[in-house]
């Protein structure tokens, strides 16, 4: 018992100190605190390691002071080392400070460093320092819906979903005169399926999402480079939760009705044995079961009262618990009763060996505790790697890629290294975002298939590992 305690507690305190080791490494978030803590210093815009397209952007800081009120007259702004507090664009005042570069004073192309120092009434001081990237070649995010208006679209929906309800309601009041239709005698015959509620319509739900998101995102400036990505995210969970539930609890609903069909077999078997024939022993077993079998039982116990074949009630009545193995058995059992003998051997045996199946099913669940904790221990440790990567991406510079073989051939056989421009942050931050928000998709896609055979078991893991990269980044990454 103490092994398997202390594996999951190592699953759990590792990937921690994974992300907390991640966050120690990858430093500052923009923010610069005063010694005493009252006096607070924040980029806004462009944010830390952020890429811009222009060399006239704003930048822009934010002062929060719990002490006292911050001094205009000291506050000061370096732009790549030049005190620019005394051009005409700077502005500043008690809550935030800005500047804007001047046409005869533009940024230049690559790497901008700036530092922002201020002093509030009560004498406390701080200085934040944070850089940024320009590059003029940066080719802006074409807006999508830029030629469509979003309200219109929904409109038009709206009057086709209007016309659909009318047409099927003129179709039902002609049933209702004809047949004398009713929705409860035709939901008694033809239940709604789970899909429709579960997937279909959450479907549906996450694609106007997506259309409403993207329309705000690309018609409102200023968001970070990755609100396209959170859309998404949402999305997944309006698409896959309630599915993934439904998954889960199916499967658990599964797991009960085959304990609970494997100890009705040994009550069948014993009641056999007392002289009941299988039919009899239903009826009788129906009186009594109270688990999640009461009601197949009875609806058996009700088709054996009116005549039908015990062979064809068995089957119905296993068909709703979707399980192989309980349809498996039943089908064993009804082909045994049919051809008579010794039934009541072979329904003791059919029971004997779905309970040990059962149970090793059972052990085999437990075993696969510690592998799952591996996998998210794995994914964790991705995540870490790419974090860490990120922390020194703005530091790479160039790289020398010609050991790759992409180097440039000159004259007498050698090769010069070929030069790759400074890394993008954003877009580097970016794709390694989506990577780890595919990657946590598929990993729980490989856990439902490895612990219970289909991937849909494993939506729920995925959903978990979605929201824990997406609260990493943006905590990191704001």
């Amino acid at each position: 018992m103490k092994r398997p305690m202390r594996a999951q507690l190592f699953a759990l305190v590792v990937p921690l100190l994974l992300v907390v080791s991640c966050g120690w490494m990858l430093g500052g978030s923009g923010t610069a605190r005063a010694a005493g803590g009252e006096l607070q210093i924040t980029a806004v815009s462009p944010t830390p390691n952020a890429t811009v397209a222009s060399t006239s952007t704003t930048i822009e800081a934010t002062f929060s002071d719990s002490a006292a009120a911050v001094n205009p007259a000291a506050v000061f702004m370096f732009v790549n080392g030049q005190n620019v507090s005394q051009i005409q664009s700077f502005v500043v005042t008690a809550t935030e400070v800005s500047y804007t570069p001047p046409m005869i004073l533009p940024l230049k192309n690559g790497n901008n460093n700036v530092t922002v120092s201020a002093t509030d009434l009560a004498g406390f001081s701080t200085s934040l320092k944070w850089s940024f990237t320009v590059n003029t070649s940066l080719v802006p995010v074409a807006n999508p819906f830029a030629g469509l208006k979003v309200t219109t679209l929904l409109l038009y929906i709206g009057i086709g979903a209007a016309i659909s309800a009318g047409v099927v309601g003129g179709y039902i009041l002609v049933l209702k005169q004809t047949t004398r239709f009713t929705f409860r005698k035709y939901f008694a015959t033809h239940p709604i399926e789970k899909k429709i509620t579960t997937l279909y319509i959450p479907l549906i739900v996450a694609f106007v999402w997506v259309i409403l998101g993207l329309d705000y995102v690309y018609s409102t400036p200023g968001l970070p480079s990755n609100a396209s990505d959170y859309v998404f995210i949402v999305a997944i969970f309006i698409a896959l939760t309630l599915y993934g539930i439904d998954a889960r609890r199916e499967m658990q609903r599964t797991r009960t009705f085959e304990r609970a069909f494997a100890q009705l077999l040994f009550e069948m078997a014993d009641a056999m044995r007392g002289g009941l024939d299988p039919a009899k022993a239903i009826v009788e077993l129906a009186k009594t079961h109270t688990n999640i079998l009461r009601q197949p039982l009875r609806v058996a116990a009700d088709g054996v009262k009116l005549g039908r074949p015990f062979e064809k009630v068995l089957r119905d009545m296993v068909r709703s618990m979707r399980s192989d193995l309980i349809t498996r058995y039943a089908g064993l059992i009804a082909d045994a009763t049919s051809i008579g003998g010794e039934t009541a051997t072979v329904v003791y045996r059919a029971a004997k060996d779905m309970d040990d199946f059962v149970k090793i099913e059972e052990e085999r669940e437990k075993q696969l505790v510690l592998p799952v904790a591996v996998i998210f221990i794995a994914f964790g440790v991705l995540m870490a790697v790419l974090l860490a990567l990120l922390s020194i991406a703005p530091e790479l510079g160039t790289l020398n890629v010609s050991i790759a073989g992409f180097g440039t051939p000159l004259a007498g056989g050698s090769s010069v290294a070929a030069p790759v421009a400074h890394l993008d942050f954003d877009t580097l931050k970016e794709r390694f975002f989506e990577l780890m928000l595919i990657n946590a998709l598929g990993t729980g896609a490989i856990i439902g298939a490895f612990t219970e055979g289909r991937a849909r078991y494993g939506i729920l893991h995925s959903l978990a590992l979605v929201a824990a990269t997406a609260a990493v980044f943006f905590i990191l990454y704001p």
